[in-house]
């Protein structure tokens, strides 16, 4: 898997860090982490990085955030067609069968549980980007 450029979308501090640390000790091969405290903060980076040659390769995104929840970034996201295969990995304490379905249904490639596990990141990067 080649060094990967991501994103972490919450709105809490505290969550960026222990996402960024959790994919740490995923032992994932992320060279650059952006982050954004919302969708609206997500896509400014998207639409700025994704201009550059080094585009993102993962997002990480929680739902309940002011501004944009993360539904409405993974809709705004999809309807850019430069962006519209930019992989969303969505990480939140919101899991229902419902929310989870409609996050699909929207372009979002996976779901993870808050606390999420080093090994469960590991496992969903894994499936979204393969194992290149």
């Amino acid at each position: 898997m080649q060094s990967l450029r991501i994103l972490i979308v919450d709105d809490s501090p505290a969550m960026r860090a222990y996402v960024r640390r959790t994919v740490q000790l995923a032992s994932l091969p992320v060279k650059t982490v952006f982050e954004a405290s919302n969708g609206q903060e997500a896509l400014d980076i998207v639409n700025a990085e994704n201009e550059a040659p080094n585009k993102l390769d993962l997002v990480f995104a929680d739902l309940n955030m002011p501004v944009m929840n993360g539904e409405e970034f993974v809709a705004k996201l999809r309807a850019n067609e430069r962006d519209a295969n930019l992989p969303v990995l969505i990480i939140s304490t919101d899991a229902t069968q419902r929310r989870v379905l409609r996050l699909r249904e929207l372009g979002a490639q996976g779901y993870i549980s808050k606390p999420c596990q080093p090994e469960m990141i590991r496992l969903k990067v894994h499936q979204i980007l393969g194992e290149q």
